[in-house]
């Protein structure tokens, strides 16, 4: 059966990014990239929203599109004379520079010198799938199996992004493949937890709104576990705040089991950090 062709508007597509950055905030995301099953699930939540009829494969090519743009964004932030403002998400050029540069390549205007939408998102999503060699499978790993979408691979938009809808009256078009590029650890690290850095807010005050507080005492025993700095065990304590459950359970273990289970969180979250400590060795450094 042919798949319907789906127009998608800037609501829809905010709503999704959200979605799959709860995925990737949540730990569940693995190091090859979204499976199926989170594309499923993304695209009932829109259903259900928008009382659409989306598949996972359509969110699978529209996650494509924001990671082309993605990959758009990196390559002009290298643009020579081009700064990064940090706060407000915007590539700044000056007037000349600007000028200059929008004459040959009118549809990089967008992304220059106006705040980018949707960065953060893009940033906590494809921040760190931009490499080519460090993902790939060692010989002991098992091959690639056809629930896992990889996310370093490249596959042209297909009409499912740029027809017509019944639903929505918003069009886009297909935007060329772009030669991939390999921002370094740190960057994508960075990118990660400035994106992320909200949701430990939002996720504090919501918690403290409810009655299903975590322990009073949860930071503070976390945040003497070695081997992990406070980044990584601030961005873990949002998630056991989403998840009192987990948080509960992940109180009464002893500190050897804690640093099992946050260095499996944050190698899920962040496949390329190296834990100055070994969790399975008591804490023994490397």
């Amino acid at each position: 059966m042919e798949t319907k062709q789906v127009t998608w508007t800037p609501t829809m597509s905010a709503y999704m990014l959200t979605n799959l950055c709860d995925v990737v905030a949540k730990g569940t995301r693995t190091s090859t990239g979204f499976k199926k099953c989170h594309y499923v699930a993304c695209a009932k939540a829109l259903n259900d929203h928008f009382h659409l009829s989306l598949t996972d494969t359509q969110i699978s090519n529209h996650n494509r599109t924001w990671r082309r743009k993605y990959q758009k964004i990196v390559k002009l932030k290298q643009l020579s004379g081009a700064g990064w403002d940090e706060e407000k998400f915007i590539i700044v050029l000056d007037h000349e520079h600007y000028t200059n540069h929008i004459l040959d390549q009118k549809e990089d205007e967008p992304f220059l010198n106006k705040p980018i939408e949707h960065f953060e998102e893009m940033a906590t999503i494809h921040g760190g799938s931009m490499a080519t060699g460090q993902f790939a499978r060692g010989s002991s790993e098992p091959l690639a199996s056809n629930n896992v979408v990889h996310r370093d691979e490249e596959v042209a938009a297909t009409p499912d992004e740029v027809g017509q809808s019944q639903n929505v009256g918003e069009s886009s078009a297909p935007k060329p493949k772009k030669a991939k590029t390999n921002p370094s650890v740190d960057e994508r690290l960075q990118a990660t937890l400035l994106a992320c850095s909200e949701r430990l807010v939002v996720a504090i005050e919501k918690t403290a709104s409810t009655n299903n507080n975590s322990p009073l005492e949860l930071w503070e025993n976390m945040k003497t576990l070695p081997g992990f700095g406070l980044d990584f065990l601030a961005h873990y304590y949002a998630y056991l705040v989403e998840n009192p459950r987990i948080a509960m359970a992940f109180q009464v273990l002893e500190n050897d089991q804690k640093m099992i289970w946050v260095a499996r969180y944050v190698k899920n979250s962040f496949p390329d950090f190296v834990p100055s400590v070994d969790p399975s060795d008591g804490g023994a450094e490397r």
